[in-house]
């Protein structure tokens, strides 16, 4: 168990150093002042290895709910188990932060009152942009950051995709995606992570 433990955290782990070497935030907080536009510029990435760093040696279990179209699948499992590398791999694709790609957006931010917590936005100025809109919702008496929330889209000549992405810091992790092919029938796929 222990070997199987070792492996599976060295294993994301590289995945995971990998990924620092490809984020463009050079600063380990992933929320930064983006002086120029004088707004804050959010690395999904930065946030990933944060993350897994916090996390590292839990013991966390999580019920894993698939449904594809109309079947729906559960099933439980581990950190130590889990094939993190599909699922960092959507987050990570859907980070906006490097600074060619943020020009890109739009960015507003605005409080709510009801979950006490401030709300980050950025919206894709044009429909070619992968990351069409990144919401990053943040805990205003601690300052950290309670959920992301995104949506990308992918158009081909065979197939359009759309997905939304959400995280919820140790309780949810879900990954929605709809498909719509020029032939065949339009496939709807939506992969749920519980925190146990």
């Amino acid at each position: 168990m222990v070997n199987k433990s070792l492996k599976s955290f060295l294993s994301v782990g590289a995945f995971c150093a990998a990924l620092l070497s490809m984020a463009s935030c050079k600063e380990d907080d992933p929320l930064r002042k983006f002086e120029s536009n004088n707004y804050y510029n959010f690395s999904l990435k930065q946030f990933i290895l944060d993350q897994w760093t916090t996390h590292a040696g839990e013991p966390i279990s999580f019920r894993k709910i698939v449904r594809i179209n109309d079947k729906t699948d559960t099933s439980y499992t581990n950190v130590d188990v889990l094939d993190w590398r599909p699922i960092v791999k959507e987050f990570a694709d859907a980070d906006i932060s490097d600074s060619e790609t943020i020009r890109r957006y739009t960015f507003s931010q605005f409080d709510d009152d009801y979950t006490q917590s401030h709300n980050l936005l950025y919206k894709a100025i044009s429909k070619k942009q992968h990351t069409q809109q990144l919401l990053v919702t943040v805990d205003n008496r601690t300052g950290k950051v309670t959920g992301i929330f995104a949506e990308t889209l992918e158009k081909t000549f065979w197939n359009e995709r759309e997905q939304k992405l959400v995280y919820l810091p140790m309780n949810t992790i879900q990954i929605q995606q709809y498909d719509k092919p020029l032939m065949g029938s339009k496939k709807e796929m939506v992969i749920t992570y519980q925190v146990k």
